[in-house]
Parts: C-alpha cells; structure tokens; sequence
C-alpha cells in the first residue's frame, strides 16, 4: 500500500478502528518523506508524505475495514536528562543546543539521542541522566521560533553562524 497523507490519530478516529497494525519507526525514519516498512502483520507500506511532515505516536496511515496501520514510536538508544532546578534545565538545554544535539522535551525531562559525548558534557555538569531504550518523542523546537513544530507544518531552516566570522554559516531544521 501507498500512504500519501494522515488520516489522522487514533483518538480522533475512535470506533473506527477495531484493530490495530501498528509500524515501528525511530524518530529518524517518522521525519522522512520517503521510505518503505513492513507493519506488524507483515503488509508492506510504502509512504511518500509531503516534505516537512514528521508523523507521530498514533498517527493513522490506513484504515480498512476497521485495519488501521498505527505509527508506534520505536525504542531508541537515548538520555534522558531529568534536571531538578531551573538553572540545570537551563545548562542542560544550553550545553545540549551547543553541541547542535536532537532534543525532545517532555514535562519530566530531556531525551537525546545516546552519544558518549553528550554523556560526558551531562557527567560533567552533574545534572542528573540515565542511558535508556525508549522512544524518542516529545515536543520539538526549531531554532529561533519559539513554537513546537507540530506534525503538518513544514519545517523552516534558519541560517546563521557561531562565533568569529571565520566559521561558515549552516542551517538547523
């Protein structure tokens, strides 16, 4: 099957839904346009959204007499920042935008892909984290818009440089 849009979630599509054949795809893989995956019933999907859509936990790809294909959010091998002030939210979220790192924010803490960089740099701050397998979901950030990036808005690119005039300019999405 071809998946050209989101029908939407479970939640809106409710009774519709009697079954569910869910889709495991990392966070990498649900912010792609294009690619191909097998749901957990062996079909065959192919997806080719829009540029900019990211799809989400529960978003729906198809539904078929009462068959929805569900995106599940697969485990990842991340940190998960839990700061305990307002100063170590604002270092953590400081040295994690500094090393340009992948962030999802979530009420409770900060996820971010497992690097052995990052681990030493949140080492080093004493903020507290632990190495985990979960999904990497949660509230994203583009840079200077202040607003989270919902699943149907394309995302902006913004240009700008660090530091001296030496460095060359690149973009974040």
């Amino acid at each position: 099957m071809v998946i050209e849009s989101v029908l939407g979630n479970l939640e809106s599509l409710g009774s519709q839904v009697t079954t569910v054949d869910p889709i495991e795809l990392t966070a990498d893989l649900r912010t792609r346009p294009h690619f191909r995956r097998t749901a957990a019933s062996g079909a065959e999907v192919t997806v080719s959204l829009p540029r900019g859509v990211t799809l989400e936990e529960g978003d729906v790809l198809s539904l078929t007499d009462g068959v929805a294909v569900v995106v599940r959010a697969a485990p990842e091998d991340l940190l998960e920042v839990r700061p305990r002030t307002a100063l170590e939210w604002g270092v953590t979220a400081y040295q994690l935008g500094n090393l340009h790192r992948d962030v999802r924010f979530r009420d409770d803490c900060l996820l971010s892909p497992y690097e052995e960089s990052t681990e030493q740099v949140l080492r080093a701050s004493g903020v507290p984290y632990e190495r985990v397998m979960r999904s990497f979901a949660g509230a994203r950030y583009g840079a200077y818009t202040g607003h989270p990036e919902h699943p149907s808005l394309v995302a902006q690119r913004h240009r700008h440089t660090h530091g001296s005039h030496s460095h060359a300019g690149h973009e974040h999405v």
